[in-house]
């Protein structure tokens, strides 16, 4: 004798499918390659249009994408420092790939990988997880450069009061070096939009049997 179909969903199945999504989407954005020197100037762009040129100190910031440095890698950039003569300039390599793609597109596959009921929720889940997500893998790769720039290294671009050259370094060794935290801060930014989405859902359902109802 058979047994009837369960009311309750398959879990398991539910897990599985779910890792399987996130795995495939993940693995998919984290070979590519073709997108990497047009990713790289974007990003050097957005870096000199908040701080490049020239500051009040004399020393002059700017982020450089060459077609040299990108037909070697495509996910390399610079930050070039002039400081004032008769100290030489120099250049701070930046991977562009492992600081912001790779955790970015582990948030993209975590997003379409969510169990939501509509493509609407998906979409609203990615655009506001990147528009916070964005900007903090964008200052949490500055701060080292902030501190260096800031006093701790050899130009003083600008200055920084001691508590902040703490809290950089901080947050820096917290959240920047472990290699683990690449990917535990945009789980932690899915998962809090995932919750707030879900309870907004769960509230509207109530409130519509609710209304049908009286």
């Amino acid at each position: 004798m058979s047994a009837g179909p369960t009311a309750t969903p398959d879990w398991r199945r539910q897990v599985l499918g779910f890792l399987l999504s996130f795995v495939c989407v993940f693995g998919g954005l984290a070979l590519l390659h073709g997108i990497g020197p047009t990713y790289t100037r974007a990003h050097a762009a957005l870096g000199n249009a908040l701080v490049g040129g020239r500051l009040a100190s004399g020393t002059t910031l700017e982020f450089r994408a060459s077609e040299a440095n990108l037909a070697v890698d495509p996910w390399h950039a610079t930050l070039r420092v002039e400081p004032p003569s008769p100290q030489q300039p120099f250049e701070v390599p930046i991977d562009v790939r492992s600081l912001i793609f790779l955790p970015t597109a582990a948030f993209l596959a975590l997003a379409i990988a969510a169990p939501l009921r509509s493509v609407k929720e998906h979409l609203e889940l990615i655009a506001l997880g990147l528009l916070i997500l964005e900007p903090l893998l964008v200052f949490l790769v500055a701060t080292p450069l902030l501190s260096f720039l800031g006093g701790t290294g050899p130009v003083h671009a600008f200055t920084l009061s001691r508590p902040s050259h703490v809290l950089l370094q901080v947050l820096y060794r917290a959240l920047v070096t472990p290699p683990g935290m690449a990917f535990a801060i945009p789980l932690l930014v899915w998962w809090g939009l995932l919750t707030a989405l879900t309870r907004r859902g769960r509230h509207r359902n109530a409130n519509a049997v609710q209304s049908t109802r009286d």
